[in-house]
């Protein structure tokens, strides 16, 4: 009896030591719905670094993009190298403006799947246009702490055979909805990608990440951090921003 005493001491105990957000336990449906809607917008605009590491090579690329939902994008490179280089997303199609060459190129097929600019994040990452809850069905498999955060550890399967992972691993801070780390898995099983969120910042009313950092498995000694400079939440876009006239001008 004292051992049965000591034994439902313990586990009070622990369960009071438990972080708030694990005893409410939302169903995985619900986190990955919290997780779309945190990274939702009608309208952003930002400035961004991204750092590209090749082995012992640093390669840095600065850009301001701006974006209306998920379906339009706009992105210019700022950087002396690739100065002018821009790059417009309308729904699921991508087009690249070269001003050496002054062409355009349309971004498809096997092109997809190529790191964007040379970084660790594909052509295919950037169309990714659709919420998680959209491609993905979830499972909660578990909960852990990483960086002395609670985090859900939630399972995705893709919903069809065209989805660009079959497969995703996430560990989604049971707090603030944002993921803080992912692996990435193709229909055989091999990982291609991981991610690390790097910092998080409070926006407005959410959490957001504003430093990610990923690497390709597919290559070696490989990763790149995209660093999100300046943010600004739903501002007044100019339609004709997303159109080849302003892409080629």
């Amino acid at each position: 009896m004292k051992h049965a005493t000591m034994l439902a001491a313990a586990l009070a105990a622990f369960a009071a030591a438990a972080p708030a957000a694990w005893a409410q336990d939302p169903g995985a449906d619900e986190i990955l719905a919290r997780v779309d809607a945190n990274q939702a917008f009608r309208t952003i605009e930002y400035t961004a670094r991204m750092e590209i590491r090749l082995g012992k090579e640093l390669r840095v690329k600065t850009m301001r993009a701006w974006a209306q939902g998920a379906e339009k994008a706009f992105v210019e490179f700022t950087n002396p190298e690739d100065a002018g280089t821009r790059m417009l997303k309308l729904g699921k199609d991508l087009w690249m403006y070269f001003p050496r060459e002054q062409d355009t190129v349309r971004i498809s097929g096997h092109l997809l799947k190529d790191g964007m600019m040379g970084s660790d994040l594909s052509y295919e990452d950037a169309l990714e246009s659709d919420g998680l809850s959209a491609a993905y069905s979830a499972t909660l498999t578990g909960r852990d702490t990483l960086d002395g955060r609670p985090v859900f550890v939630v399972e995705l399967r893709a919903k069809a055979p065209t989805a660009k992972y079959d497969r995703r691993v996430m560990r989604i801070d049971a707090e603030r909805y944002v993921v803080l780390a992912e692996e990435m898995y193709a229909r055989s099983g091999r990982l291609l990608k991981e991610s690390r969120t790097v910092e998080v910042k409070r926006i407005g009313t959410r959490w957001y990440p504003v430093a990610v950092t990923v690497s390709d498995r597919l290559r070696k000694d490989s990763s790149t951090t995209v660093i999100m400079e300046s943010i600004t939440l739903d501002p007044v876009l100019d339609p004709a921003l997303f159109t080849r006239a302003a892409l080629e001008r």
